[in-house]
């Protein structure tokens, strides 16, 4: 199977699903075997200025365009967004779509099946495997505190923990993905804020998740499974996972 990979958002992250997606497909398959999949690599300071002054449907709109031609002109069977924010718009992603003038249009009468490996499924499966229902989700302010991936995992039946009562740490947590780890940054004083902020949820609270969810696919380069003595799901490998499937399959 070819798969479509939409990167660059950050490149940081798009390095390690490349790398790590071709490693785990020639240690299964072996020889020389590689993935055979198309990077499109995008950039991602236009992507942020719109999120910035909240224009998701223009978002919505390139991500459209940027699937559509990952499946009509590469021949892919399958799309994925490496990056967890953008699946705030995954469902017009994957809805009815037409092409004119090398321009997409939302459409009621023209479908053009977009196969999106959501990582919100991914996530969801590895939750499954660890038996957690209740888990804390980190990521972006707007992974944080908007319901686009809450809702996703709600059909799972697995409960996101409220975070409202901490906006200067979601602040400070989306800080540290834009301004450093998607430049490859990494400092001990933000590891430290890091791990503060989960240890606010001892083991003897009510409040305590079953798991820690990293829903930005950056965060796995600050915190590691080692960090905490609960199970760490890393929204990006398991979504590498799932990929690594699909292209054997």
């Amino acid at each position: 199977m070819r798969i479509g990979i939409i990167g660059g958002m950050s490149f940081e992250s798009t390095l390690h699903y490349y790398e790590q997606i071709n490693r785990q497909v020639n240690e299964r398959a072996g020889g020389l075997t590689s993935a055979d999949l198309v990077l499109r690599s995008v950039n991602f300071e236009e992507y942020h200025q719109l999120m910035e002054v909240g224009d998701w449907e223009e978002i919505a709109h390139r991500l459209s365009f940027e699937a559509l031609d990952l499946v009509l002109k590469n021949r892919c069977d399958y799309v994925a967004i490496a990056t967890n924010t953008m699946h705030k718009v995954a469902d017009e992603v994957l809805g009815p779509h037409e092409v004119v003038n090398n321009v997409v249009w939302p459409s009621t009468s023209t479908w053009i099946d977009v196969p999106l490996v959501h990582i919100g499924d991914c996530i969801a499966d590895e939750c499954k495997k660890v038996g957690a229902k209740r888990v804390l989700l980190l990521g972006t302010k707007f992974t944080m505190t908007e319901d686009f991936m809450k809702a996703l995992l709600g059909t799972h039946d697995i409960e996101v923990m409220d975070t409202s009562n901490y906006p200067e740490e979601i602040d400070e947590i989306n800080r540290i993905i834009f301004e450093e780890l998607c430049h490859g940054i990494v400092t001990s004083e933000s590891k430290e804020f890091m791990m503060n902020f989960v240890y606010q949820f001892p083991a003897d609270s009510d409040l305590r998740p079953d798991a820690i969810v990293l829903g930005c696919t950056e965060l796995n380069m600050i915190l590691e499974p080692d960090d905490v003595d609960i199970p760490l799901i890393d929204s990006t490998q398991a979504h590498i996972d799932k990929l690594v499937e699909l292209c054997l399959s």
